[in-house]
């Protein structure tokens, strides 16, 4: 399939002027490269393929903010004037907010453009064979049309690296089954509605007094006989609304400006209070955690679900090496694909469970590890002289360990130990890498 690169993208001042106001955003953190210098590679060996799997670039809201709580809460209140001078500045703000994010719902925002397209020019510099125009490239993408906004926007760097004089592209543009395996998963499906995490998720919950603390902000928009009429769960609800809304603020900052507004029209941050951001951010985090990421259990279902992509960057790894079908292979899905991935991969700073809830934040948090274009990168090294293999992974283009596999040349990896690694995982899965993917996940545990 062909595609038009028609993007308009900005320069860096767009990123780091948003990025100024990222305070407690967890998730949707913009994206910064986490190293800049590299350690240097072995003796004899060149970088020849690119296995990547990247996070979508920096979105808008992927739900109409009509239809949150917060709203719908907000203008009943409204009807009965029963708003004071601070719910109807949220008012205004939700109307604002409305009118910026109607048209662009679960689209890539231009500073998420950016991001993609500086993490390509990044990666090409590495090698520009990855992406010369006498090799092909697979890119693959979800179904979700985000995921193929930022493949747009990655090669539209490559494009404008190589001038223009870029591989052919082989496009496999619903991957679920690899990238989206989280929704195929009928078991995981299961546990994300039901499963044991909750109990931790309340732990920390109550700890942090979530209910206290969201009755005291919902207090200071509403008369008091309105405050009467609404339950503990909506006013959690409404509060985690306001959260969403802040945490998107930076990401959406060209989009702002291009609507003839200011962030000052739209100041949700004001509305909290430091310490209040800080414990919805660090709950936010929990969330991930526990259902996405290592959580209580680093072989528990949310992420053995990730086995269907590690098989395939062993498969599309062993294909390099053979035949050469592609000189670097992209792939374009999520947060709830990577967290999981970097789990199953056991790399360092992303895979460690815990079931001391209170602190695992000291193990694991959500701005390093799935950020807005969060990536992982698995670098591959020839020695022509020797025909050997040696590995590298970058988390977020930092150099990243392999917890559980010792190397002599950290960070760099023999390819067949690492193979072999993966192999065992996959084994005690009951999988092979031509086992039937779709299978498994409604099997999975």
């Amino acid at each position: 399939m062909k595609y038009i690169f028609t993007f308009v993208l900005l320069g860096c001042n767009l990123i780091y002027t948003a990025a100024e106001s990222q305070t407690y955003l967890g998730s949707k953190t913009l994206y910064r490269p986490l190293q800049e210098k590299y350690s240097k590679v072995p003796a004899g060996y060149e970088p020849v393929f690119l296995n990547h799997l990247g996070r979508h670039g920096a979105r808008n809201l992927t739900k109409d903010v009509a239809k949150s709580v917060a709203w719908k809460l907000i203008f009943k209140a409204d009807s009965t004037q029963s708003l004071n001078q601070r719910g109807q500045q949220l008012k205004s703000a939700l109307m604002q907010l409305q009118k910026v994010e109607i048209k662009h719902l679960e689209s890539i925002s231009e500073i998420g453009k950016l991001e993609l397209k500086e993490i390509a020019e990044r990666a090409y510099r590495v090698n520009p064979d990855f992406f010369a125009g006498n090799h092909n490239v697979l890119v693959s993408t979800t179904s979700k049309e985000r995921t193929k906004e930022s493949a747009l926007a990655f090669l539209d760097g490559i494009s404008t690296a190589t001038q223009g004089k870029m591989a052919t592209i082989d496009w496999n543009e619903q991957d679920d089954v690899h990238l989206r395996f989280f929704d195929l998963s009928k078991p995981y499906l299961s546990f994300k509605a039901s499963g044991a995490w909750h109990s931790f998720y309340n732990q920390l919950a109550k700890a942090v007094q979530l209910e206290a603390m969201s009755a005291r902000i919902f207090n200071t928009f509403f008369q008091a006989d309105y405050v009467k009429q609404i339950n503990a769960k909506d006013k959690i609800r409404f509060v985690e609304d306001l959260y969403g809304f802040y945490s998107i603020l930076p990401a959406i900052h060209q989009e702002i400006l291009e609507n003839k507004l200011s962030d000052q029209d739209i100041d949700i941050k004001s509305l909290f209070i430091a310490e209040d951001l800080a414990v919805l951010c660090r709950l936010s985090d929990a969330d991930n955690f526990l259902k996405k990421g290592p959580g209580t259990n680093n072989n528990g279902i949310q992420v053995n679900i990730a086995a269907p992509l590690l098989a395939d960057f062993i498969n599309s790894t062993d294909n390099f090496i053979k035949s050469k079908p592609y000189s670097s292979v992209l792939r374009f899905a999520h947060a709830e694909t990577v967290a999981p991935f970097a789990a199953i991969l056991n790399l360092n700073g992303a895979s460690t469970a815990t079931k001391d809830i209170l602190n695992f934040d000291r193990l694991w948090k959500a701005k390093d590890i799935i950020p807005f274009s969060a990536n992982i990168q698995m670098l591959v090294y020839k020695n022509p002289k020797t025909n050997g293999f040696l590995i590298k992974f970058l988390l977020n283009e930092k150099e990243t360990g392999i917890k559980g596999l010792n190397t002599k040349t950290f960070p760099y990896y023999p390819y067949k130990e690492v193979r072999a690694f993966y192999l065992t995982k996959l084994k005690a899965l009951g999988l092979t890498l031509n086992s039937n993917m779709e299978a498994y996940l409604n099997r999975a545990k």
